[in-house]
Parts: C-alpha cells; sequence; structure tokens
C-alpha cells in the first residue's frame, strides 16, 4: 500500500514538473531572444547585446505606448471595481425577483465575444462623437473587467455578517458609516483584488484598443501587434522580459505583504 502512495506522489509531482515546464519554458525561452545584437529573433543569438533593452527603453514610441496602457487600465480598473462593487452588493442583497436576471446582466460580458464588445464601443464612441481615444478606450475596457469585479467582490460580501450591519444601524450608524467602519475594511481584501484583476485585464486587452485606437494613441498590446506584424524584431522580447519582471516584482511585493500581515495578526492578538 506505501508503495502504491509513493508511485501515487512521484506521478502527480512528474505530472506538476512537466504541466510548470510547458507553462514557464516558452516565458524563460525569451529571455536569450531579448539579448540578441540583431535585427532578427533567434532563440540562441549569435551575438549578446543590450541593444534591444537600450532601443526599447530609449523609445519615445514605447514609452509612450506603456503609459498609455497605464493610464487607460487603471481608469477602467477604478470603473470596473465601483461598478462591480454595486453589481456585487446588488447580487448579494437584493431580494427581488429581478436579482437572476440582474446578474445575468453584469456577466453578460463575460459571455458575450470580446470583438463584439469592441465593436460596440467603438459604435457607441463614434455615436457619441469621442472617436477613439483614452476615454472611449477606458470606457470599452471596463465592461471587460466589470463581471470579474463583481464575482470577487460578491465573494468577499457574501462573508460579511449581516447581524454586524444590523448591530452598527441600531447604534444609530447611517448608510455611509456602516459602508466604512464594516462593510469597507471587511471587503477591502476582495475590493483589492477586483481592483488588480480588473487593471491586468484592461493593461492586456488589444481587440477594444485596436477599434479606438488613435494615431496619437497607441495602447502597449498594440504597439506589440503592430511590431509582430510589420517589424518582428528583439524589441518584442524586450518588452515581453520588462512586462514579466514588473509582474514577479509585484508577486514578490504582494507576497511579503501577505507575511507582514499574518505576522501581525498573532502579534496583535497576543498584546
Amino acid at each position: 500500500m506505501s508503495e502504491r502512495k509513493d508511485l501515487g506522489r512521484a506521478a502527480q509531482s512528474a505530472y506538476l514538473v512537466v504541466v510548470l515546464f510547458l507553462l514557464i519554458f516558452p516565458l524563460l525561452v525569451l529571455i536569450p531572444m531579448s539579448l540578441g545584437s540583431s535585427t532578427t529573433i533567434a532563440a540562441i543569438p549569435q551575438q549578446w547585446s543590450l541593444r534591444w533593452y537600450d532601443e526599447v527603453l530609449g523609445s519615445p514610441e514605447w514609452r509612450s505606448a506603456f503609459g498609455w496602457s497605464m493610464l487607460t487600465a487603471t481608469a477602467a480598473s477604478i470603473i470596473s471595481t465601483s461598478m462591480g462593487y454595486l453589481g456585487a452588493a446588488a447580487m448579494v442583497r437584493s431580494k427581488s425577483r429581478l436579482q437572476p436576471l440582474l446578474q445575468i446582466l453584469i456577466l453578460s460580458p463575460m459571455m458575450v465575444p470580446a470583438v463584439v464588445v469592441a465593436l460596440a464601443t467603438y459604435l457607441l464612441s463614434t455615436s457619441l462623437g469621442l472617436d477613439g481615444g483614452w476615454v472611449a478606450i477606458s470606457i470599452g475596457q471596463s465592461l471587460l473587467g466589470l463581471p470579474v469585479a463583481a464575482l470577487v467582490i460578491a465573494a468577499s460580501l457574501r462573508g460579511i455578517d449581516e447581524t454586524l450591519l444590523r448591530a452598527a444601524v441600531s447604534l444609530g450608524a447611517r448608510d455611509r458609516q456602516v459602508f466604512l467602519t464594516v462593510v469597507l475594511p471587511m471587503a477591502l481584501h476582495g475590493i483589492l483584488s477586483a481592483f488588480g484583476l480588473s487593471f491586468l485585464i484592461a493593461f492586456d486587452e488589444v481587440l477594444i484598443a485596436i477599434f479606438l485606437t488613435t494615431p496619437s494613441l497607441q495602447t502597449l498590446p498594440v504597439r506589440i501587434y503592430q511590431a509582430v506584424t510589420y517589424e518582428l524584431t528583439p524589441a518584442v522580447a524586450v518588452v515581453s522580459v520588462l512586462l514579466m519582471a514588473i509582474v514577479c516584482a509585484g508577486m514578490i511585493i504582494g507576497g511579503l505583504y501577505n507575511w507582514a500581515m499574518k505576522r501581525m495578526v498573532p502579534a496583535t492578538s497576543q498584546s
């Protein structure tokens, strides 16, 4: 029996290693690709150089694309999180018969193909006279992040004991005070998670950005798409490596924050 358990654990470990290899290896290949000196991409460059890092970091086009992506993703995340909280509160607290219909409406952008959302956003922006721009892109991207934000925040709101809300109201707290002193602290982790997921969805979105891009405004995914289509150079690999480095740094910071918070909780309870 013990031999079978050991064999099963070994098989699970081998399966996990294979899955991690298939997921991580394509990303790791980008690192040597970004260190070539030629104008063509090679898995193993003949000459190693930081030429393309200097090209990308010194390029106004790449820096502008990164800045526009940060702006549109941040604005879209704020909209998605705000609307997602309202939708989540309605899904969790509403007793109306229309609650299932409301839930379907909130989650509908997740069920509709992204190209349909992109086309609808484009037609709406042109009818309103926006003609593209970062505002229209942010609105369109927020639609894609709304369902995720609503689901994450709804999970946090369901974990709040309603007796705490009733107790706060019975003590004379108004709706704003109940939200700030009871709901927000207990749902803050879910709200921040919703904001982060919405940001990643918006930052990575390319279809809506392609529909609404202008000559003076290109987000980073659109710039990467154009680079891959018209001028495939190691610059694309450099951008990918830099984005991976930013994500890894964010994961490390998040891990350290969670570790510090876990250490603070026992210390607070002991005191």
